[in-house]
């Protein structure tokens, strides 16, 4: 999610304004696309160790919305794009956090939540993640706080339903799924304020935001394991 002189002067992808683009920091993407091959790996081991075609599905829903975050991410930052493909691909990138928050949501609450807390969960994710997307699509230049904080938001969706997470996840699932979601936003707080920034040239903060996700999203892949799968 790399905002760019070339970003912020493009007002849709159907009008693309051909300006020089900065030159982004080596590894750029590099760590997403390690993820990605990650994720793509992983994928067959979760939807085979769920029991039964609904519960693979549930978590085929969660593998293609990581597989999508980091895939997208890793086309974006690493790939040199022309002023038209930068805002699409900006927008698609954006939007996909929002898919993978969702994603990621829909075993946990389907399996860890009760019905009332986990129809609502699974509402207030999908809504917000809806809503965050059409802003996205329609708001490229929108500076960095207003891109971070809607991520935020939707993300710690499970504090409305804190009691029931402690109650029906137990005491492992609850600290890991609190873990992760320190980290994302410990990262979405680096991308915001663009600080540390330690190596512009070759590992910046944006670097250390991919790093931050990348690891709220191993810890979360945990939680799928340990609570999605054993109660499918």
């Amino acid at each position: 999610m790399t905002a760019t002189a070339t970003a912020e002067s493009v007002a849709s992808p159907d009008q693309p304004i051909e300006v020089p683009q900065p030159v982004k920091p080596s590894l750029r993407g590099v760590s997403h696309r390690i993820a990605f091959v990650a994720a793509v790996t992983l994928t067959p081991i979760m939807i085979v160790a769920a029991p039964g075609i609904a519960p693979r599905f549930v978590i085929a829903i969660y593998c293609a919305a990581t597989i999508g975050l980091f895939g997208v991410s890793a086309l974006y930052h690493r790939v040199n794009w022309g002023a038209r493909g930068h805002a699409v691909m900006r927008r698609l990138d954006h939007s996909m956090i929002f898919l993978a928050i969702a994603g990621t949501y829909t075993p946990i609450a389907i399996f860890g939540l009760p019905p009332g807390s986990r129809n609502f969960v699974l509402a207030l994710v999908w809504g917000g993640s809806i809503v965050g997307i059409s802003a996205r699509l329609f708001w490229l230049r929108a500076p960095y706080a207003a891109i971070a904080i809607p991520y935020v938001v939707v993300g710690w969706a499970a504090i409305f339903v804190i009691d029931d997470v402690w109650r029906e996840m137990g005491v492992a699932a609850f600290i890991l799924l609190l873990v992760g979601g320190v980290l994302y936003t410990v990262g979405a707080v680096i991308y915001a304020t663009r600080r540390p920034n330690p190596w512009p040239k070759t590992f910046g903060y944006h670097e250390i935001f991919h790093l931050f996700v990348i690891s709220g999203a191993a810890v979360h892949y945990v939680v799928v394991a340990f609570i999605a799968l054993p109660l499918a």
